[in-house]
């Protein structure tokens, strides 16, 4: 990372972590700029502008900065608001049916456990029915007018997928409707019924819900962010997600330590967390207890992950098509010959299908050529620079081995089944 890009990481970070004083020199109004940019690329906009608006460096702030992160936030607080609305009218019709309900994730963190709503945005509204009642909520909210119609099969689709096909509305946040909170061919051992008994009851919106358990939360959201989402998809928002569980409830006494810690063996999921907690130690200063860390089991890859994944989720990713970051990662000429010629020429049936051609048409042969040349005219520095490893080559190839080692990591399935 360059050293104005590392500036601009240190100042955020402790901000988000509560430390503005510690965060060196003044930034240039360029590096302000480049701070917005972190936020909205995290999805952090409406908690950056808290923790600066709220800071010793609020004055500092350039007014084009401060106005773009204020809109952040009050379109996070409008967004809320409506999803809010849609949902407690979703679950109040659920109710009305028999079904119980519970809010996760993004709806369960907004609404209780973030200071203010704002500062939790989510893209959709992730709901958890019992498992036996799922075919009859996804019926209520097909009677709601999402769809779309018709639904692929139930049984089928829940031996892979931890929810139902997303169900849409026109003016509505999309609806995920969860039975467990992991994938089932994942390799934890979730206690589903102890999930229900344990979640706690809350008012949302006037409307009667269920919430996890403060330590079923953390867990959940350390498994979401490690092993679901391989600390890709604004991995740092899911830190933050996790600092604020910490504080909401470790801070009122209402988390217990322990139970995170023998929940999470017990799951076989105590390598992700441990690797989780650690990083958000590390990048948030999130207060997790030593000894709990002690008691996750964890083997040595999970101490090797934090690192690792500290710097694939703060390293912005380099936009460059994967043929060329193949390209850059070969050594060898040959492969490296048979990659640009495979690329160049595309196999017949799909340069006919790429250009509208007739199968067997003596035309294709024209479109070789301007196609050769098409790409040596737009892409030829983007060849140089792969074959030369110069540029953004090295910071890309960098992410993306980072990548491939965090997706072995997960095929493993760290934790205690591991010495």
């Amino acid at each position: 990372m360059e050293p104005e890009a590392l500036a601009v990481e240190r100042v955020w970070l402790a901000h988000l972590r509560g430390e503005p004083a510690r965060a060196g020199p003044p930034l240039s109004e360029r590096q302000w700029t480049l701070l917005a940019d972190e936020a909205a690329r995290h999805r952090l906009a409406g908690l950056t502008y808290r923790a600066l608006a709220d800071g010793p460096s609020a004055g500092d702030i350039p007014v084009p900065v401060r106005e773009r992160l204020r809109a952040g936030y009050v379109e996070g607080a409008v967004r809320n608001a409506l999803l809010f609305r849609e949902t407690a009218r979703t679950a109040a019709a659920l109710r009305s049916a028999g079904i119980p309900v519970m809010l996760l994730k993004g709806l369960h963190l907004a609404r209780f456990v973030y200071p203010e709503p704002a500062l939790r945005t989510m893209a959709d509204a992730d709901l958890m029915v019992p498992r036996d009642q799922l075919a009859r909520a996804e019926q209520v909210l097909l009677e709601r007018g999402y769809g779309p119609v018709p639904r692929p099969a139930i049984e089928p689709f829940c031996t892979w997928s931890n929810h139902l096909a997303k169900l849409e509305k026109a003016g509505a946040a999309d609806v995920e409707l969860h039975w467990t909170i992991e994938r089932p061919t994942s390799p934890f051992r979730i206690d589903l019924a102890g999930l229900w008994t344990r979640s706690r009851e809350a008012g949302f919106e006037g409307v009667p819900v269920r919430v996890l358990a403060p330590e079923d939360l953390l867990l959940h959201l350390a498994l979401h962010v490690s092993y679901h989402h391989r600390f890709d998809r604004s991995a740092l928002k899911g830190l933050a997600d996790v600092q604020a569980v910490v504080r909401r409830y470790a801070g009122a006494g209402e988390l217990d330590w322990d139970t995170v810690a023998d929940r999470a063996n017990a799951w076989g999921a105590s390598g992700f967390v441990y690797t989780t907690l650690c990083l958000a130690e590390r990048l948030l200063a999130t207060p997790v207890p030593a000894p709990v860390l002690r008691s996750l089991r964890h083997a040595a890859q999970d101490e090797a992950m934090v690192p690792l994944a500290e710097r694939y989720i703060l390293e912005p990713a380099v936009a460059l098509p994967r043929p060329y970051l193949e390209l850059a990662r070969s050594r060898r000429p040959a492969e490296r010959w048979r990659m640009i010629l495979e690329h160049a020429f595309l196999p017949r049936a799909k340069m006919e299908r790429l250009y509208g051609l007739r199968p067997g048409s003596a035309r294709v042969y024209p479109y070789y050529a301007g196609r050769l040349l098409g790409l040596l005219a737009r892409r030829s520095g983007l060849l140089l620079r792969s074959l030369l490893r110069i540029g953004p080559m090295p910071r890309a190839l960098d992410r993306e081995a980072a990548r491939i080692e965090i997706e072995s990591w997960t095929r493993q399935g760290a934790g205690p089944a591991r010495p």
